[in-house]
C-alpha cells in the first residue's frame, strides 16, 4: 500500500489518467533522484485502479471500447482442445520446467519485512471450508489469478497444496460455495467486481458434481448480468444465490444453475457488493458500489419477490462507495466506506439487521488505508458474536462486542503477527479457526488471531509482469511480481526465492555483459539498482507518476543505456544506470502523442530503439529511432506503423535475425494480434493464422530460424513451426500450463526459454524442446531392459559429433554415450542401460567449427511390456507431395494408418495386414492434402503411436 495521501480519489481515475497521457511540459528536462534510504515507502503494495485501467486500455477490443471476457471461454477451449492435439504433436519435446516460487523470503534491501519468516503466493479472495469434511481441515482456493487449489490439512505448517485446475486461471474467481445437501456439488462465480474499469471482467458461474474435479461454466451464467459476481451461497436446501453488478439471482436446486431469476430488491441499486446468509436462514444483501449503498433483509429467499425485503428500521449508516458485511445470527457488522475510502466507522446491529448503531469505539484511523473500495472484509466467530474481525490494509480484532479494537497483524515489520497488505477475505469458522485472504495468500490461525501464520508455501500464485536471465549462472533469474515484489531465483527446478525489492514489481534486466549490474523496478519510473550481483539494491526515481504504471523498459547491453515510457510522446533515456541517477525525456514526433508501451534495443544497429505505443491518445504507434542515445527531444523518428491495427495496444516488438526480420505483437481483443515484416516494417503481414481471439502479450523468433515463433498469450505459450501469413497454424505449447503469460526471455548459451506468468509463477524450457530443429528430431522406446534412441539430422560433415546426454530431473544433464556423425549420413542410433526407470535424454550436436545445436528432450518412462509400434522417422518434414514413413513393428497383424487435421477430424486412412516384425517404411502421395500441420498416426487394437508433420 502506497500512504493515504499518495493514493488517487476512484472516482477521478479516467481524469488522472488523461493528465499522465497528455502530460508533454516535462520533454528533455533532467531528473536526478534525491530518496532518502528510507523512502521506499517500504515498497509499498499499490494501485490496484490503476493497474485496472491500465489492463482495460490494453486489452479492450478497440471497436466494442470494453473488454470482451467473454471471449477468454471461447479462448480457452481451444487452448485445451491444441493441447490435447499437440500431445501427440509434440509428446517426445518435453516438458516445461516449473520454477515457482513454492516459497520466498525478503532480501536485505527490501522494505518489506515480514514477522515469522512469513511467505507470500498471490492474490486471493475466494476461500472455502470444505463442508464434506467434518474436521474443518479441507479448504479450497481461488487465485484471482492461478486457477483452484486444495489442502486436506489447513492446519500442516506447510499445508501441502494440490493444484486441481488452472484452466481458470484468468477467470478472477471470487467466491465457491457447496451445496450442503450434496457436497460433490460445487460452484463458483468470477468477475471482480469492486474495481471501476472493464479489465476484470469476469465468466459467469462454474459448477463442479465431482467434488471439485471436473467443472463446467453454466450456460445460463455467460450473459452480461454475470460479468462481475461477488459472492455465491448455497442455503441449507441447496438453493443458489448470486450477487453481480446486476443485481441477485436466485437458482432453485432443482434448477441447479440452468435458470436464474432475478430477485433484485426494488428501490436499490442492482449492484450488489455483498451478500450474507445467517445461520437463521435470513439473506442479507449489501447494495450499491461507487453509488447510493443501501442494505435489505427476508427471511424467505427461496421464494422473496422483488417487493418483499425488508428495509432496516434504523441507523444503517450511509455511503456512496460500498459497505462490506459480516454475519453470525443475528448479529451483524457494516464496513462503511466514505469519499476518501476509509471506514471511520463500524456499525452493527444485534436483532439481525433490523436496527443498527455505531460501534463504541473505532480501529485506528485509516486502518482501511484508502482502498475500501478494493479490500474490506469482516467476520464474526460463529461461537461467540463479541469476537469479530475486520481487514482493510491490516486485520483488526474486538472480543467485546466492538467496545474496543486491537490490530492483530501487521503488513510490515519483524515482529507480531504477518498478514500481508490488501485484505480480501475473513472467515471465523470451528473453534478459533480463523482464515485471510489477500493479495499475498492465504494466513491461518487456530486460536482466534492470537498466532497468525501464512499457509503460502507449495501455493504457486506469483503474478509475474517480467523476467531476465543471468547470462552465465544457470539458475539465476529476476522476475517482477504485481503486488508481491521483485523476485530472485538461484536453485534448479522449483525452489524458493529472495524477494529483493517489495511493492508491485515491474520490469527486470540483468547485463548481459557485466550481469554484477541488475536492475529491477516499481511503478512508473522508480528503479532499483544492484552493483554487486543482486546482493544489495539501492533505489533511484526519476518519477512516482510518469510513464506507466507497470512501465515498459529495454537494457542496451552494449551501450549500458536504459530506455522506458515516460509522458506522452517521449521515452526516458537513463545513460548512466551502472553509476549514475539523472535521465532525459526525449519526444519523438513519430509516437503521435502516445505513451510508449513496449521498448526494443536493436541488437545489429548500434543505438536503434524500437517503441510501440498504446491506444491514448493518437492511435497506434510504431517507430524506431537511431542514436537514441543523443538525439535531441523534438526529433522525428521513423514510423513503420503502416498497415497495423490502430487504436490498440503494442505489447512487443521482437527482432529475428536482422533489423529486416521485425514481429510485433498487439494485447486487444477483437483484432489479428501477431505481425511479421520481412524488410524493416515496411509492409506487415498477419500470421495470426488459427489463434483464438485473445492478447498477444509477448512474441519472438526462433532465434535460430525466421520461419518459427513462440508468443506469450493470455492462455499460455503457443508456437508455430511455420509462419505463414494467415495460413500460419500455431499450437499451445501441451505441458505449459493454462494461464496468462507475460514475458518470454532467451539464454543463447544454453538455448534456455523463461517465461513469467500472472498467476503461475516463472517456467523454463530448452529452445528446441519447444521448437526443436525440423531436421534435429530425436525418438526413443524402452526395449529390452534398456533403451533405443533414434535421431536424424540431415546436414552432418566432417568431424562433427553427437553426444547423448541423459538425466533423471530434465534439468541437469550429462553424457551417456558418443556418435561420430557421417557425412551425408541423415539416421543416427544409440542403446543405453539407464539405472532409473524413468530418464530424460537429448541429443547435443558440437559442429567441426565449435557450433552447437540440441535435439528436442524426450522422457522415457518403463512400462511392463515394450512391444507395439515405433516411428522411426517421417520424412521430408515438411511435406510437398509424398509423405514417407519409416516405423517399426514388435507384432504382426491388423494395423492402421491415419491423419487426423488439427481440429481431430480424420481426413486420410489406411488400412494393412503387416506379415513381419521389424523395420518397414511405407509411403504415400499427399498432393491434394491442405497446407497445414497434421498428425499421423500408427495404430492395432492395442497401442497408438503418433506423430507431426507439416504440408505445404
Amino acid at each position: 500500500m502506497m500512504s493515504p495521501t499518495t493514493l488517487y480519489r476512484f472516482f477521478f481515475f479516467t481524469m488522472l489518467v488523461a493528465i499522465l497521457n497528455f502530460n508533454t511540459g516535462c520533454h528533455n528536462n533532467h531528473y536526478k533522484t534525491n530518496i532518502p534510504s528510507t523512502a521506499n515507502e517500504k515498497d509499498g503494495y499499490d494501485g490496484p485502479e490503476l493497474l485496472a485501467e491500465m489492463e482495460f486500455r490494453h486489452t479492450k477490443d478497440p471497436a466494442l471500447n470494453r473488454v470482451p471476457r467473454e471471449r477468454l471461454v471461447a479462448a480457452l477451449n481451444k487452448t485445451n482442445d491444441s493441447k490435447i492435439y499437440a500431445q501427440n504433436v509434440l509428446s517426445s519435446y518435453g516438458a516445461w520446467t516449473e520454477r515457482g516460487p513454492n516459497s520466498d523470503a525478503t532480501g536485505p534491501s527490501n522494505g518489506n519485512t515480514r514477522a515469522n519468516s512469513g511467505i507470500t503466493s498471490g492474490r486471493i479472495r475466494a476461500i472455502f471450508v470444505d463442508a464434506a469434511d467434518g474436521t474443518g481441515n479441507t479448504v479450497w482456493i481461488g487465485g484471482v489469478c492461478g486457477g483452484i487449489w486444495k489442502t486436506t490439512d489447513i492446519t500442516a505448517s506447510p499445508a501441502t497444496w494440490t493444484l486441481v485446475n488452472d484452466f481458470f486461471s484468468n477467470m478472477a474467481i471470487t467466491s465457491i460455495c457447496q451445496d450442503p445437501t450434496n457436497t460433490n456439488i460445487m460452484y463458483f462465480c468470477t468477475g471482480e467486481s469492486f474495481y471501476n474499469f472493464e479489465a476484470v471482467r469476469g465468466d459467469g458461474v462454474f459448477k463442479s458434481t465431482d467434488h471439485g474435479v471436473t467443472w463446467a461454466q453454466l450456460a445460463s451464467t455467460t450473459g452480461t448480468n454475470f460479468d462481475y459476481c461477488s459472492k455465491i451461497l448455497c442455503d441449507a436446501s441447496g438453493n443458489i444465490y448470486l450477487s453481480t453488478r446486476s443485481g441477485i439471482f436466485r437458482s432453485t436446486v432443482a434448477e441447479g444453475g440452468s435458470n436464474w431469476t432475478s430477485i433484485t430488491p426494488t428501490g436499490v441499486s442492482s449492484s450488489i457488493s455483498d451478500m450474507e446468509l445467517s445461520n437463521t436462514g435470513r439473506l442479507h444483501i449489501s447494495a450499491g458500489m461507487l453509488t447510493t449503498c443501501d442494505y435489505r433483509y427476508t427471511d424467505i429467499p427461496s421464494t422473496v419477490a422483488v417487493g418483499t425485503w425488508t428495509s432496516p428500521t434504523s441507523g444503517y449508516p450511509a455511503s456512496s462507495i460500498r459497505i462490506e458485511l459480516g454475519c453470525s445470527g443475528n448479529t451483524l457488522y457494516a464496513l462503511p466506506s466514505n469519499g476518501t475510502y476509509q471506514v471511520p466507522t463500524i456499525y452493527k446491529s444485534t436483532d439481525g439487521g433490523a436496527n443498527w448503531s455505531a460501534t463504541t469505539a473505532q480501529p485506528t484511523s485509516g486502518w482501511a488505508s484508502g482502498q475500501a473500495w478494493y479490500s474490506l472484509a469482516v467476520d464474526i466467530d460463529p461461537a461467540n458474536s463479541n469476537n469479530a474481525i475486520v481487514g482493510g490494509l491490516e486485520p483488526y480484532k474486538t472480543t467485546n462486542g466492538g467496545t474496543s479494537w486491537t490490530k492483530i497483524a501487521n503488513w510490515v515489520g519483524t515482529t507480531g503477527q504477518y498478514v500481508h497488505a490488501d485484505i480480501h477475505f475473513i472467515k471465523m469458522y470451528g473453534t478459533n479457526r480463523v482464515l485471510f485472504g489477500c493479495d499475498g495468500g492465504i494466513h491461518y490461525s487456530s486460536d482466534g488471531g492470537t498466532t497468525i501464520r501464512d499457509r503460502n508455501s507449495g501455493l504457486r500464485l506469483k503474478q509475474f509482469f517480467s523476467c531476465a536471465i543471468h547470462p552465465s549462472t544457470t539458475d539465476y533469474f529476476l522476475a517482477g511480481a504485481q503486488d508481491n515484489g521483485t523476485h530472485q531465483f538461484s536453485t534448479a527446478g522449483l525452489g524458493a526465492t529472495v524477494e529483493v525489492m517489495g511493492g508491485d514489481g515491474a520490469f527486470v534486466h540483468i547485463d548481459q555483459n557485466q550481469p554484477q549490474y541488475q536492475f529491477c523496478s516499481y511503478v512508473y519510473n522508480q528503479y532499483r539498482r544492484s552493483t554487486n550481483s543482486g546482493a544489495t539494491w539501492t533505489a533511484i526515481d526519476f518519477s512516482a507518476s510518469i510513464g506507466q504504471f507497470i512501465n515498459p523498459t529495454d537494457y542496451d547491453d552494449a551501450a549500458n543505456i536504459m530506455y522506458g515510457a515516460y509522458s506522452a510522446g517521449s521515452y526516458i533515456r537513463w545513460t548512466n544506470p551502472q553509476t549514475g541517477s539523472t535521465a532525459a525525456s526525449v519526444a519523438i514526433t513519430a509516437l503521435n502523442g502516445n505513451k510508449i508501451s513496449a521498448v526494443t534495443v536493436s541488437p545489429y544497429t548500434s543505438n536503434r530503439v524500437y517503441f510501440g505505443t498504446d491506444p491514448l491518445p493518437g492511435g497506434t504507434g510504431l517507430c524506431y529511432v537511431d542514436n537514441a542515445n543523443t538525439i535531441a527531444s523534438g526529433s522525428a523518428g521513423t514510423s513503420i506503423s503502416t498497415g497495423l491495427p490502430t487504436n490498440t495496444n503494442v505489447s512487443c516488438i521482437a527482432i529475428g535475425s536482422s533489423d529486416n526480420n521485425l514481429m510485433v505483437s498487439f494485447s486487444n481483443y477483437g483484432i489479428q494480434n501477431v505481425w511479421v515484416s520481412s524488410n524493416g516494417g515496411t509492409s506487415w503481414t498477419a500470421i495470426d493464422g488459427n489463434l483464438p481471439d485473445m492478447p498477444v502479450r509477448w512474441c519472438m523468433f526462433d532465434p535460430l530460424d525466421n520461419t518459427k515463433a513462440i508468443i506469450a498469450t493470455e492462455t499460455g505459450v503457443w508456437l508455430t513451426q511455420l509462419i505463414n501469413g494467415g495460413s500460419t497454424v500455431w499450437l499451445a505449447s501441451p505441458s505449459f500450463p493454462t494461464v496468462r503469460t507475460d514475458m518470454l526471455q532467451y539464454r543463447s548459451s544454453d538455448k534456455l526459454i523463461v517465461a513469467a506468468t500472472h498467476g503461475r509463477g516463472l517456467w523454463s524450457q530448452n529452445l528446441f524442446s519447444i521448437l526443436p530443429v525440423n531436421n534435429f528430431i530425436l525418438r526413443g522406446r524402452w526395449n529390452n531392459g534398456g533403451t533405443e534412441l533414434n535421431w536424424n539430422f540431415e546436414d552432418s560433415k566432417s568431424g562433427d559429433a553427437f553426444t547423448v546426454e541423459s538425466s533423471v530431473d530434465g534439468i541437469h544433464f550429462s553424457a551417456a554415450g558418443i556418435v561420430n556423425a557421417s557425412v551425408g549420413k541423415t539416421n543416427y542410433t544409440l542403446t543405453d542401460l539407464p539405472a532409473a526407470s524413468t530418464v530424460f535424454y537429448r541429443v547435443k550436436l558440437v559442429s567441426n567449427t565449435g557450433k552447437i545445436l540440441f535435439s528436442n528432450v524426450i522422457k522415457l518412462s518403463k512400462s511392463g511390456s515394450d512391444a507395439g509400434y515405433f516411428i522411426t522417422q517421417l520424412f521430408p518434414n515438411p511435406v510437398q507431395t509424398e509423405l514417407k514413413v519409416a516405423f517399426s513393428n514388435a507384432a504382426k497383424g491388423p494395423t492402421r494408418f491415419s491423419i487426423v487435421d488439427m481440429s481431430g477430424r480424420e481426413i486420410w486412412n489406411r488400412e494393412e495386414e503387416l506379415k513381419y516384425i521389424g523395420a518397414n517404411i511405407r509411403s504415400w502421395n499427399l498432393t491434394g492434402l491442405r497446407a497445414g500441420i497434421y498428425i499421423f498416426s500408427i495404430s492395432n487394437e492395442k497401442q497408438k503411436v503418433a506423430q507431426a508433420f507439416i504440408k505445404l
